[in-house]
């Protein structure tokens, strides 16, 4: 397996990736607070939508999942400052959260966390056991 990973990948990094990883790294900690920020932002107006009949998405929004909407004291409360860049919802229709990646200007369709850019998936799309 070694010997695979070393042909395909090579045996040590080349100087202009090493140079981009440094480089990434020394912002890394201002750009995962921004986006638990950003997060704990954007999850909490969608979960309002959920309760509150004058919100814009009200009857859109059937569900949001972010652990800053959780308990107070749970355990990423105490080990961490924020809760992460990720967070799911649950869409009302299949027809909304099919055409919801497609209708958005500032997120791409894909799947990966592994980029900079802002993206959205609808997870029925890849996994049919997904409900």
């Amino acid at each position: 397996r070694l010997k695979q990973d070393r042909m395909a990948l090579g045996s040590t990094p080349g100087s202009l990736e090493v140079w981009l990883l440094m480089r990434s790294l020394r912002t890394l900690h201002l750009r995962a607070e921004r986006q638990s920020q950003t997060a704990t932002q954007l999850s909490g107006w969608l979960h309002e939508a959920t309760k509150d009949k004058s919100h814009v998405l009200f009857g859109l929004v059937h569900s949001v999942q972010h652990p800053s909407l959780g308990a107070a004291l749970t355990v990423a409360s105490k080990q961490m400052k924020g809760f992460g860049g990720c967070f799911a919802l649950e869409l009302s229709t299949e027809a909304a959260a099919k055409a919801l990646p497609g209708a958005l200007k500032l997120f791409r369709s894909a799947t990966s966390l592994g980029g900079v850019e802002s993206l959205i998936e609808w997870r029925r799309k890849w996994d049919s056991a997904i409900s």
